[in-house]
């Protein structure tokens, strides 16, 4: 798979002299490109109402708390029963994502990762939302169908707002039966089950709806000790995160030696990042399909900001990062990787996001909430008021 490395992205990206002299500086880096979004026609979003209300795992675990009774949620009772009746009113939706399950799946305590699955199942009923790499694909064949031409072998279509914890990883969901040789006979075994075709899928969306909940709740402490014995190690499918958080730690370094940038041009240097971290394989593989090489489609800095700008979830993850950045003593965390790819893939697509304090306030200051018109909230007894 071809790509670029660090060197040529940043010539084509950021514009300098060989004296090292900057070409068309913007203000202070943080600015977006005046573009419109480009949208992918390939994501269906659902039609409004009900609204998609996304929530941060801090506030299901105020849900939880307040369906369990524990003292830290008695002040969140009401809202978890104005919650269950938005949902049976079909006034709002509330799917979960990737990044839920990863973050449930930290929590050491079983009883706890019990009580989360149970108000999860009553409020979200495990729809989900798909997540942010597959959001990213449909975003750049969007984009790359507006600046280069249409894809000869174009991606499939696929629903935004799904069922099930294999859409939320952008899988396909479902049990299949397979024969002998490997051939699915799934049809037939429906035809032929001794119940009857209702009672076959009666039983496969029962052992579909306890896969979601045995993914929630994880291992009971009995269990625990035989899956370590088979090799289960809950804390590999960290890893990818700490890396993203340690590469963002390395480029902390590069800032503070060479403050300019963070002074100037942060912006740029985080989306050449951007590019090289998280989408160059499908970027190049989506340019490769169409003929074509980043630096003849875009052979100017700005037709650069302004393609890459017009993708709904670089921008937002752009923009997160480099107010982030901005701030020399910020100490980079796994947890900020996780809410960067939670927000990446809900703020440009659900009606209302509720995440955490912090991250509210780097994503209104920066203006992603107005130019994506959503409704971003950090405290969850404010999201009744939002319904009136």
């Amino acid at each position: 798979m071809y790509s670029f490395n660090l060197t040529s992205l940043a010539v084509i990206c950021v514009d300098i002299h060989p004296d090292g002299d900057e070409v068309g500086v913007m203000s202070d880096g943080t600015e977006r490109s005046d573009v419109a979004y480009v949208w992918p026609e390939t994501l269906h979003r659902p039609p409004s109402p009900p609204q998609v209300v996304y929530l941060d795992l801090n506030h299901w675990i105020d849900l939880a708390k307040a369906m369990v009774g524990h003292p830290d949620g008695e002040n969140f009772r009401w809202v978890l029963d104005r919650c269950v009746d938005f949902v049976n009113r079909g006034v709002a939706v509330f799917p979960i994502s990737d990044t839920i399950y990863f973050e449930i799946s930290k929590i050491g305590r079983h009883r706890q990762r019990r009580h989360l699955r149970d108000v999860i199942e009553l409020i979200s009923r495990y729809m989900v939302v798909t997540s942010r790499p597959v959001v990213s694909v449909h975003e750049i064949e969007a984009s790359l169908d507006s600046w280069v031409g249409a894809n000869p072998d174009p991606i499939n279509k696929m629903d935004y707002l799904d069922w099930g914890v294999a859409r939320a990883f952008g899988r396909v969901g479902g049990f299949q039966i397979k024969s002998n040789d490997g051939a699915d006979v799934t049809a037939e075994t429906r035809l032929s089950y001794p119940g009857g075709p209702a009672a076959f899928d009666s039983l496969m969306a029962e052992a579909e709806l306890e896969l979601n909940r045995r993914v929630i709740d994880g291992p009971t402490p009995e269990e625990e000790p035989e899956l370590r014995g088979y090799g289960w190690d809950p804390t590999v499918a960290f890893e990818g995160a700490k890396k993203r958080a340690e590469q963002e730690i390395a480029q902390v370094k590069t800032f503070n030696e060479n403050p300019k940038w963070r002074r100037g041009r942060i912006r740029d240097v985080v989306a050449a990042r951007e590019i090289l971290i998280e989408i160059n394989a499908p970027l190049f593989r989506g340019l490769a399909e169409r003929g074509a090489e980043l630096e003849d489609v875009f052979p100017r800095p700005e037709t650069v900001r302004q393609a890459f700008d017009s993708m709904p979830s670089f921008d937002v993850a752009v923009t997160l990062k480099t107010s982030l950045h901005k701030n020399p003593k910020h100490q980079w965390k796994t947890n900020d990787i996780s809410d960067i790819d939670a927000l990446g893939s809900t703020l440009p697509y659900c009606d209302v996001v509720v995440t955490d304090a912090a991250m509210a306030s780097h994503v209104l200051s920066a203006g992603l909430a107005d130019r994506l018109n959503t409704r971003v909230l950090s405290r969850l007894s404010e999201l009744p008021k939002h319904f009136g």
